[in-house]
């Protein structure tokens, strides 16, 4: 298998050596001090995997040369930016641009190394997404694209309700932006377990989109920088990069996706409590299960006791020579303990009555959360809203 092509783009020759020395085991590397030059080699060999490329090269601007070619889609699978400032303003730029991932110099050269094969690793990931929806021949089907933008954040606040899995919140928010033309990333911040980062364009969110939304989650609720927007809640961050300003639609959103970034906190808080109510149930069910099968366990070995006892009794008045004293007093005894024996039978039928109740209570609770799941064919005759 070849090594992936990797072009190092940067006005130090030192450094650009001692990058070219530091990849070339694990890349087919290729070397270039000027931009001009950069786009002398691609026109030579063509796409590469990775354009690493300094922000300051001369005059000009990496960010500004990537911006460029990402809109070409022929120059680099990937571009990674890196500079000698670790400003946010710097890794912000490293969004604009376009960049899969930011880099500051300098640089270990373990990480970088590390660094680049896990956006080779990305690109796998991405190339799989693709052939997935290739293969499934998935038709997105937009239900709420005839409705208004208010009408359609409705809907989309009414199917978020019905949503028992992160996964299942994520395809409905990426089906708002599909029909709206937005573009964006969500973030899933869970009380338990990693925060899950998704792509509405890709799938999964490159290293530089991570690292934005983690930059800006402690930001407020609603923060705007340029033509992105993002949404934070405790629990959950969306992402919009394509919200221009000075326009009416885009007014409309930010209040849509004002409502619908609470509703999707509340809907994860749910489910959480949900879940957890689940294993509950199963534990209670289990442990009256147990019960009432060690009752009826310890009922059978008493009912066993008390025939063999009765039946010896019974049998030794024909052997024993007793006088009648005798045998009226141990006819007493059995009697007795007959009597008692009967009133734990009562007791035992009490509390297996108790743990009947139990279990039609919890078979009842689980019923009820299965209810609570609308069918889909139920949620696509919603009328539409406006």
């Amino acid at each position: 298998m070849s090594k992936p092509k990797i072009l190092i783009i940067d006005d130090e020759q030192d450094y650009l050596e001692l990058l070219s020395e530091a990849l070339e085991h694990q890349f087919l590397v290729y070397s270039a001090d000027t931009l001009q030059r950069a786009e002398a080699i691609i026109a030579d060999i063509g796409t590469v995997e990775i354009a690493l490329v300094d922000e300051n090269i001369g005059q000009d601007k990496g960010s500004d040369w990537i911006k460029q070619k990402v809109k070409q889609q022929d120059v680099a699978i990937s571009f990674v930016l890196y500079s000698g400032l670790a400003s946010e303003d710097a890794i912000l730029k490293g969004l604009e641009c376009g960049a899969d991932d930011f880099l500051v110099k300098p640089m270990s050269l373990l990480a970088l190394s590390n660094k680049l094969e896990k956006l080779i690793a990305y690109q796998k990931q991405i190339h799989q997404f693709e052939n997935e929806i290739c293969s499934k021949d998935r038709v997105i089907n937009i239900s709420m694209a005839q409705a208004s933008k208010y009408g359609s954040c409705m809907q989309l606040t009414s199917r978020l309700n019905q949503c028992f899995s992160l996964e299942k919140i994520r395809d409905e928010v990426f089906s708002y932006l599909y029909s709206t033309n937005l573009q964006g990333c969500i973030a899933f911040y869970p009380f338990t377990g990693p925060a899950e980062y998704y792509s509405s364009k890709n799938g999964f969110c490159s290293p530089v989109e991570k690292g934005v939304m983690e930059l800006l989650k402690v930001k407020p609720r609603l923060y705007r920088f340029g033509s992105r927007t993002i949404f934070n809640h405790p629990l959950v961050s969306i992402l919009i990069l394509n919200l221009e300003d000075g326009s009416i639609e885009t007014d409309i959103y930010i209040d849509a996706l004002a409502s619908v970034i609470e509703c999707i906190g509340a809907r994860m808080a749910f489910i959480t409590y949900k879940d957890s109510l689940e294993t509950v149930q199963d534990q209670i069910l289990a442990a009256v299960s147990k019960t009432k099968k060690m009752i009826g366990i310890s009922k059978h070995h008493q009912q066993e006791v008390m025939n063999e006892i009765v039946q010896n009794i019974g049998m030794s008045f024909h052997v024993l020579d007793m006088t009648m004293e005798q045998e009226e007093f141990l006819t007493e005894l059995v009697q007795n303990a007959l009597q008692k024996h009967s009133q734990d039978d009562a007791l035992f039928i009490d509390i297996s009555h108790l743990l009947d109740s139990a279990l039609t209570s919890v078979d009842e609770l689980k019923q009820l959360n299965t209810t609570q799941e609308m069918p889909e064919e139920v949620l696509n005759e919603e009328d539409e809203l406006f």
